[in-house]
């Protein structure tokens, strides 16, 4: 007697259904693995950047800054994660090639007032923070991807340092206001000016 697959009886599942349904579970296990990988990349990403700002914002010592204001990664089950980040200062203006340093092309476009430049110029080098993230996630089970191990995800972020020029400080104090009214005075410029610079009555 010849079989119909096609014909369905009630209560009964169809032989195309049973085979289906190991294809189907593998599929859905590696979406899983798949979209795991992604969620790991970004929130290693988001605490790297996090982490980074930190530092960035703070006084104290870079390796003891360096974490961020949150969970690291949300626990999952049947998943073992884990994520780390390391922050080191990092010299602004390294590499520079095309553009100049920044106090250095401020020296040569102040080149007819020099003193400006010499009470605001700061000696030691720009810095910013560079943070880097590490984070793994390895899946429990079903062993066709536990056996594929750790997978490691990689992220960088890097950010100004947090200083603040403040004029109302020294040495930007004396650069912002007397340095300028001093050289003004100088050629009778200042009188284009009048009251100005708060130097004009001292």
């Amino acid at each position: 007697m010849r079989i119909d697959l096609t014909r369905r009886r009630r209560g009964s599942v169809s032989l195309e259904a049973i085979m289906a349904m190991p294809f189907a579970l593998v599929v859905i296990l590696a979406t899983r693995y798949i979209a795991e990988g992604m969620l790991t990349r970004q929130e290693v990403a988001v605490y790297t950047r996090s982490s980074t700002i930190s530092v960035a914002a703070a006084t104290g010592p870079v390796s003891g800054s360096c974490s961020a204001d949150r969970t690291a990664i949300a626990s999952k089950s049947g998943i073992s994660q884990s994520v780390n980040a390391s922050c080191a200062r990092y010299r602004a203006e390294k590499g520079l090639s095309r553009e100049k340093p920044f106090f250095r092309a401020l020296k040569d476009g102040a080149k007819a007032w020099p003193r400006i430049v010499r009470d605001v110029e700061i000696k030691r080098p720009i810095q910013d923070v560079k943070g880097s993230g590490t984070g793994t996630f390895v899946m429990d089970k079903p062993d066709f991807l536990t056996a594929q191990g750790a997978v490691t995800s990689k992220q960088a972020f890097l950010i100004p340092e947090m200083t603040f020029w403040d004029h109302g400080k020294k040495p930007f104090k004396a650069g912002h206001d007397k340095v300028i009214w001093q050289a003004l005075r100088q050629h009778g410029t200042y009188q284009l000016f009048p009251k100005v610079f708060p130097s004009w009555n001292k």
